[in-house]
């Protein structure tokens, strides 16, 4: 696997150190100085004498801790500690390269830093799998109940460290040991620039080409993806840069994306850091960006107890404050609907899926109103349609939806009804008046179980072309067709055709 070189992060057995271990631990540091956790960290990761004066100007970031949370020694997961508080953590992953340094002077005070390497779990991406941080990066099982330390730390690896902290006496921490600490504690690490992967130079370019030869007076271009399910240790900053890339060679006129940055499984905050790397990322097209919810981004996964209403979503993935919306392209007479699909406080699976009623009389409205030599397309996250869906047998109001949907259509102006969600592609242009078109993911999966008869699912490797998936849709609004571009795994898909 090639050197990861990606935007650093801000980013259960509970087998911390009993009170015992403790104590072993300050006597052995007291009698023999700062001991090492393991050989194979102190290799990889650094030794312990540093020599910082290399990292003088580094950009430094202060961890943000909490009191009451460590870091398992046998899963290297995040835990709290409900009883006996005696340690502070950061959930994040902190990406760090050769010649980055962790510095400390909180004296009266001890720290480990959890290592995670490159491996990725196989199953992340060939089976129904989510990691429960959002993190791909595989812990070397390096903390130990010697490895408690101060000073400073330089790394000579590539990897994420994650730090542990506790008071040298033992004795439960609180607000102010939070504070003293992040006061006398930070990462200094050099900005490193994206190293451009030769494998995606070849689809960069005959993505552009093909892009141009479709391009005309009445067309729009749209960079399409969905489903990045951003992680740390994955590949969103490939698939960032590879839209700048084909960007600059073939302009777009917008991004659309179809929802699901991130799995929701992590912290509020965390979640927003993340989304906000993304949304930075995008914004470098230089272009308007189109973004719908998809059910992740409500943070509700695996139960999350910090998940996000409608509209607490809406105004931070959207700066809307409604979930649903639409822009208009009026010089190539083109209406987009961006719909809101997903509701994660309605009961039962079944329900949880589909559109409200005030969302259905607002598309009736919204297309009453649209002038008549417009066309219009509507991007969503889930299907349209049940048979699209694995996960339900219904989609909530799916059927009032269709019915406006079909009364608009009823002289043909309707071009596409364009979703994500299912991680798969397929395009079902018999069961309505309008062709239904299903997006595969961003993100680098390609399991196979749950999906539907008719959908494909291709697949996909790391450090080759199909670790992507996204598209370049051209809609030429003068005929009505649709060119959905692909760039990595899978195929060019084109609907309806030229007049």
């Amino acid at each position: 696997m090639r050197a990861n070189t990606r935007s650093r992060s801000p980013a259960s057995s509970r087998s911390l150190a009993s009170p015992e271990s403790l104590r072993m631990s300050r006597n052995f540091i007291a009698n023999s100085g700062v001991a090492c956790a393991g050989l194979l960290a102190s290799l990889l990761w650094g030794g312990c004498r540093a020599d910082v004066s290399a990292a003088a100007d580094y950009p430094r970031t202060v961890p943000v801790l909490e009191a009451g949370a460590a870091v398992s020694f046998g899963s290297g997961l995040y835990v709290q500690e409900k009883e006996n508080p005696v340690h502070l953590a950061d959930f994040r992953f902190y990406e760090v390269h050769p010649g980055d340094v962790f510095l400390f002077s909180a004296k009266g005070y001890l720290y480990q830093l959890a290592f995670y390497n490159e491996d990725i779990n196989p199953d992340y991406i060939h089976s129904y799998c989510y990691s429960p941080e959002e993190s791909w990066a595989s812990y070397t099982k390096n903390l130990g109940t010697l490895g408690w330390r101060g000073g400073t730390r330089r790394f000579t690896g590539h990897g994420w460290a994650r730090l542990v902290v506790r008071r040298l006496d033992g004795k439960p921490v609180g607000a102010e040991d939070k504070a003293f600490v992040e006061q006398h504690c930070c990462f200094a690490r050099r900005d490193v620039p994206y190293e451009e992967q030769p494998c995606f130079a070849g689809e960069i370019a005959d993505t552009a080409a093909k892009v141009n030869a479709l391009r005309s007076g009445d067309t729009l271009v749209f960079a399409l993806l969905t489903d990045n399910h951003y992680v740390i240790n994955g590949h969103w900053e490939d698939t960032a840069h590879n839209m700048q890339a084909v960007g600059r060679a073939s302009p777009f006129d917008a991004l659309i994306h179809l929802g699901d940055f991130t799995d929701g499984m992590t912290p509020l905050a965390i979640t927003k850091e993340y989304f906000a790397r993304q949304y930075a990322d995008m914004q470098r097209l230089g272009v308007p960006l189109y973004l719908v919810l998809g059910n992740h981004d409500s943070n509700y996964f695996r139960s999350n107890p910090q998940s996000l209403s409608a509209g607490e979503q809406s105004r931070l993935y959207l700066q809307h404050e409604l979930p649903y919306y639409y822009a208009d392209f009026a010089d190539k007479r083109l209406r987009v609907l961006f719909l809101y699909s997903f509701d994660h406080t309605q009961d039962g699976q079944n329900k949880r899926y589909g559109f409200p009623l005030e969302e259905v009389d607002w598309v009736r409205q919204t297309l009453a109103a649209t002038p008549a030599d417009y066309k219009v397309l509507v991007c969503c996250h889930v299907p349209l349609l049940a048979s699209m869906h694995f996960w339900s047998t219904e989609i909530r109001n799916s059927g009032a939806m269709i019915q406006v949907l079909e009364d608009f259509n009823a002289d043909g102006r309707l071009l596409a009804f364009v979703h994500g969600h299912v991680h798969s592609d397929m395009v079902d242009t018999s069961s309505l008046s309008f062709p239904v078109v299903a997006i595969g993911c961003a993100k680098i999966e390609d399991e196979q179980e749950h999906k539907v008869p008719g959908s494909v699912t291709y697949s996909r490797a790391v450090g080759d072309v199909t670790q992507e998936l996204w598209d370049v849709l051209v809609v030429n609004t003068r005929t009505g067709r649709l060119d959905f571009v692909r760039f990595g795994a899978g195929e060019d898909r084109s609907i309806g055709r030229e007049q």
